[in-house]
Formats: structure tokens, sequence, C-alpha cells
């Protein structure tokens, strides 16, 4: 596989407060060194936990301060939040495709090349998104069917959920039924690990930095969606998601709303539907209905 920019691929990591998973993370990559040219950029959103001077130490500079890695370091006097610690990165990035990885993933064997190449197979993609995998090797839910609606949010973080039209909602939304050996197009993939063109970034713009954390990556699919682009999950290539999911809720919606991670999607969500309000996902439910007509 032969690309003709310099920067093949720009990996952009943003952390906050994960020095362990990060370190494993970019140990990683560099373990299963690409054969291409990239770069690491990692966006540090003001952890004040040493995770910048492991950065530098370990990784960026040699015991003579002699730069040794084409790892790049953007360090934020606060707390950014997730998009624009994204678009960060993005500025700063050369590759063609951009891979947005949080720090709890660790990659495997050759999965960057054949991502790349698949998308260089497939130039109506956007957004390539793997199968991600528990550490004990189970399937996690990193592809969904629908865009984010108020009755998908009352599901899944009050005890609604648990009810039978709950998990019903839920398990369509999830695609839990769903074959998960088989690629398909979907509304979006999480943005803890997705691959993107670089030229449909062009066109559809930065992460949309009015969102602190969540739903910046079901609204960034969806304007890939829109722009004429494809959003795919692509189950050939697995990846270890080291994920714990801050804000779930195991009570009602009050015992969910004290919690400030689910206080924080709720205000993402909030504002995804008030962004939406009013239109229909035309490009997104064409393409599917097409797709499930042939199926």
């Amino acid at each position: 596989m032969k690309l003709n920019k310099t920067i093949d691929l720009s990996v952009i990591i943003v952390n906050y407060k994960t020095p362990t998973h990060l370190r494993q993370c970019i140990k990683s990559i560099q373990k299963h060194k690409p054969r291409l040219n990239y770069e690491i950029i990692v966006v540090d959103n003001n952890s004040q936990d040493g995770t910048t001077e492991m950065i530098e130490d370990d990784f960026i500079f040699n015991y003579k301060n002699q730069k040794i890695s084409n790892i790049k370091l953007i360090a934020n006097k606060h707390n950014l939040g997730f998009p624009k610690a994204v678009n960060q990165g993005l500025e700063q990035s050369k590759g063609k495709y951009i891979l947005l990885l949080n720090p709890d993933i660790t990659i495997l064997e050759s999965s960057l090349e054949e991502m790349i190449d698949y998308l260089e197979k497939n130039k109506d993609i956007a957004v390539l998104g793997p199968k991600l995998i528990n550490p004990n090797g189970s399937i996690q839910n990193s592809c969904f069917s629908q865009f984010t609606s108020p009755q998908i949010v009352l599901y899944r973080r009050t005890l609604f959920g648990k009810m039978e039209r709950g998990k019903r909602v839920v398990g369509d939304f999830t695609m839990k039924s769903w074959d998960h050996s088989k690629e398909k197009d979907v509304a979006w993939v999480l943005g803890s690990c997705m691959l993107i063109r670089k030229e449909a970034i062009e066109k559809v713009g930065l992460m949309d930095k009015r969102f602190f954390m969540y739903m910046e990556d079901v609204d960034w699919c969806r304007r890939f969606w829109k722009s004429g682009y494809k959003v795919r999950y692509y189950p050939k290539i697995k990846m270890v998601h080291y994920y714990a999911r801050a804000s779930s809720s195991e009570g009602g919606l009050i015992q969910a709303l004290l919690k400030k991670q689910t206080r924080v999607h709720i205000t993402s969500a909030l504002k995804f539907f008030i962004k939406y309000f009013g239109q229909k996902d035309e490009q997104y439910s064409k393409t599917n209905t097409i797709i499930a007509t042939k199926n």
C-alpha cells in the first residue's frame, strides 16, 4: 500500500488523568509499528498527574533532551473538553487519514494499515469504526442503528430501560440482535476509535465545540452522512477497549442526575436535540432503506 502524502496517518489521542492507559496505548502502536508514515498527537487536558512529564521523558526526548520520536504533545492549561482538544490535534495534523483514539484503546497487529487500505478502496466512506472488544474478548456496543433521541436517553439512563419496551428500544439502538461479525453502514460509531478521511473533515468541518463531552461523535457522523459520505462498522479489525461507562445509572432518574458524568451527558444530549430539532436524517435513512431492501 502506497500513499502519496508525506504523512499517511495522524493518530490523535485526547487524555485526561489516564496515564497508565495512555502509556499502554502508545506502546501498542509502537509495538505494531504501522508500515506507513504516521504521527501521534497527544492532547492532555490539564491532567496534573505527571502525564505530560511521562510523555516527554518516556516517548519524546532522550536523556540528552533530543527529540527521538514522531510524537507531538499539546499540554493544555485547562480541561477544554473532548471536541476542543480533538480540534487542536486536527489543526496540527498532517495526515491524509485521522485516527481518533481514546487512551484506553489497545491497537492489535496490522489494524491501522488494513483500515486505511479499506478506505483507500472505498472513497464514499468518511468514517470507519472497528469492532471494539473487552479485555475478556466480549463485544462492546460501538455502532448504532440511529442517532440518539430523547427516548433513547431516557431508557439508557433510568430504570425505564429495564422494562420490556425499554429493553426492546435500547436493543434496536445498540443493534443487539445483529451479527457483529458483518460490516454495515451505521448511523454512528463511538468516537473512542474512528478512522476518518481528512478530505471529508475539510468538507464537513471540525468537531462541534459546543459539546464539552458526549454527543460530539454522534453529531460528527450525522454531518458526514448529510454531506454525502458514509459511516461504516468494520468488524474485520478488532481493538481492545478498557472501557468504563462513567455516566451509566443503576438507579432512577434522580440517582442518575446526581452523577456528574450523567449530567454532562444529558446536557450534551439537549444541545444535540436543539441543534437538530425538526431536521430529518434523509441521507442516512435513504441509504439504509436501500441496504435493508438488498438484505
